[in-house]
């Protein structure tokens, strides 16, 4: 039998079987790169933990709270009391170390990529969608680095995440109640994850409707979610030595609570608004060590390829929803929703957590980005495992590779010498 039959230009054409072959060998090609893309993320997080075995950036923020923590002196940092508590027992497991310091992050890290996979096979109904996804969040430079800094940022997106899928696959009171938990623990790092409560009364609304039984399981999951939020803060409380009763929980977090909003002079040289993050102007120097000819550094810089995938799937995906929308009929946003669902759910999510910067003057930095990114990641990760050409998918996964291994050693403290092509592009 012929192999190939000619077009009329004269040009081999492939038979249809063949090319239905050439695609598969394509996509298994892709989805070894993406697996190599997840094992390259891991082990990046994981190597050197421990350096440097110096406090950098804001980690002596949390680190030294932490010490408090464990020695029973009052905490004087500005945020509740969880990642501290986590980092104080990373501390007391492994040693008061850089891997001490450091063993929380890691670990929240690490869960992202799962839950990324999770989620996107979830939203997406696919697990080639929930590769795409976990391989784009293991290839994020800032993901990563905030995998490898005693900070709050990291432990935060990766419970905001959890929390999200969890409300997502909720299908009785057991999954909004555990949802509503995750948004307390959320909470429980920074006030942010509040913002997670919009997809908890959405659906919950959208899974039982409007009865009473309804409104009453939103108090129950509600009331479970502030349980969380004062059992850690008040435990925080109790290890530092200080009252911690309901009522010493309330005042403490008004105090908080007023402090950050009264941060609003913009004094600080790597602040930033929220609306530079997507191109992004201002990224930050988590670390930086000269050593003879080598640099050790770590920085927010983050993939290109992923940073402006991220952007386009959000605004192709804002687009698709005022394209179903425009004939502007009340019973259209019930269909889109249903339509496209998980899109739909993840670009809510990319957007909530940058609410608290866009309706206020508080002072803000890149890291407040990282929730909304690991949602974008998501979403961008789900929409490409779409496409509906194989070349295009094992372009940017072959981009995104690219970029990850070049620039792997500015987002993990890997060495690298200062003659070579990194140090050039980078620095000269």
């Amino acid at each position: 039998m012929w192999v190939v039959r000619y077009s009329l230009c004269g040009m081999p054409k492939l038979r249809p079987e063949e090319s239905v072959s050439r695609d598969a060998r394509l996509d298994r090609f892709t989805q070894l790169l993406l697996v190599a893309l997840i094992i390259g993320g891991v082990v990046a997080r994981v190597h050197e933990l421990g350096y440097p075995n110096e406090l950098t950036w804001d980690e002596h923020h949390f680190v030294e709270n932490a010490r408090n923590i464990i020695n029973g002196r009052s905490d004087w940092n500005d945020h509740p009391p969880l990642g501290k508590l986590l980092i104080a027992l990373g501390i007391l497991t492994v040693g008061d170390d850089g891997a001490g310091w450091r063993l929380a992050p890691l670990l929240f890290g690490l869960a992202l990529i799962a839950l990324a996979y999770a989620f996107g096979a979830s939203a997406f109904r696919s697990k080639t969608a929930g590769l795409y996804a976990g391989a784009f969040i293991a290839a994020s430079g800032f993901a990563l680095a905030f995998s490898k800094t005693a900070l709050l940022d990291g432990m935060l997106a990766t419970s905001m995440v959890a929390a999200a899928l969890a409300l997502w696959r909720a299908r009785s009171w057991r999954g909004i109640t555990l949802g509503a938990i995750l948004i307390g623990v959320s909470m429980s790092f920074k006030f942010t994850g509040v913002v997670l409560v919009v997809p908890l009364v959405l659906v919950t609304l959208g899974r039982f409707g409007a009865h009473p039984k309804t409104f009453g399981l939103l108090v129950f999951s509600m009331g479970s979610m502030a349980a969380v939020y004062v059992a850690q803060f008040s435990l925080g409380l109790a290890l530092c030595g200080d009252e911690f009763g309901l009522l010493d929980v309330v005042k403490k977090t008004a105090e908080l609570f007023h402090h950050h909003i009264a941060l609003d002079d913009w004094k600080h040289s790597a602040t930033s608004r929220w609306y530079t993050w997507f191109i992004p102007l201002k990224t930050l120097r988590l670390h930086y060590a000269r050593e003879g000819d080598v640099v050790r550094m770590m920085t927010t810089s983050g993939n290109p390829i992923l940073w402006w995938g991220v952007n386009a799937a959000v605004l192709w995906s804002a687009f698709d929803v005022l394209r179903r929308l425009r004939h502007g009929d009340p019973g259209m946003v019930r269909q889109v929703f249903q339509s496209t669902p998980g899109q739909s759910y993840l670009l809510m999510l990319w957007f909530l957590p940058l609410c608290p910067w866009i309706l206020t003057n508080r002072d803000s930095y890149i890291y407040h980005y990282l929730p909304s990114y690991a949602f974008g990641l998501i979403l961008f990760g789900g929409l490409t495992s779409t496409l509906s050409s194989s070349k295009a998918r094992l372009l940017v996964v072959a981009l995104v590779s690219v970029v990850f291994a070049f620039g792997v050693r500015l987002w993990s403290k890997i060495p690298f010498e200062t003659d070579s092509l990194l140090h050039s592009f980078f620095f000269r």
